[in-house]
């Protein structure tokens, strides 16, 4: 059997921080333009504050669907294809993200004193990159 934990060649170290509240903040290149993405690995779709979407030019496409968050209140979403997520020069995946109003989200992290993040990365791309090991070691961090 494969060991999943063993270092690969393709392994791409990024550095993510704690942020005051203890979730995991990243920054990343999104479509050519600088990023703070909060990792979440239970979320099921990556997203992007709809607010956001003209700055890193995505498209919404369709209709808005119904999400359900980890609150009570419905999230509505349009999916956003053919976006390309970088840490530094390294590609991480071309990938879809659901743009969702993240107001709710980010007034939440500012009552803790947060940065604003620019979007999600959630289990999706996690589920994605099977193949070439993703590894979150938090005893580094």
């Amino acid at each position: 059997m494969k060991n999943p934990f063993k270092p690969t060649a393709s392994l791409i170290k990024i550095p993510l921080r704690f942020s005051k509240s203890q979730h995991l903040i990243g920054e990343f290149t999104l479509n050519g333009k600088a990023a703070v993405f909060l990792i979440d690995t239970g979320a099921s779709n990556s997203c992007v504050d709809k607010t956001r979407a003209d700055y890193f030019n995505l498209e919404a496409e369709g209709d808005n669907l119904p999400l359900q968050g980890a609150g009570q209140e419905k999230i509505f979403a349009q999916s956003s294809h053919k976006s390309s997520l970088y840490y530094l020069d390294k590609e991480i995946h071309h990938l879809s993200f659901m743009l969702i109003d993240m107001d709710t989200i980010n007034a939440a992290l500012a009552e803790q004193e947060e940065e604003k993040i620019d979007g999600i990365i959630g289990g999706d791309i996690l589920h994605k990159k099977r193949q070439s090991s993703i590894i979150i070691n938090v005893a580094f961090m």
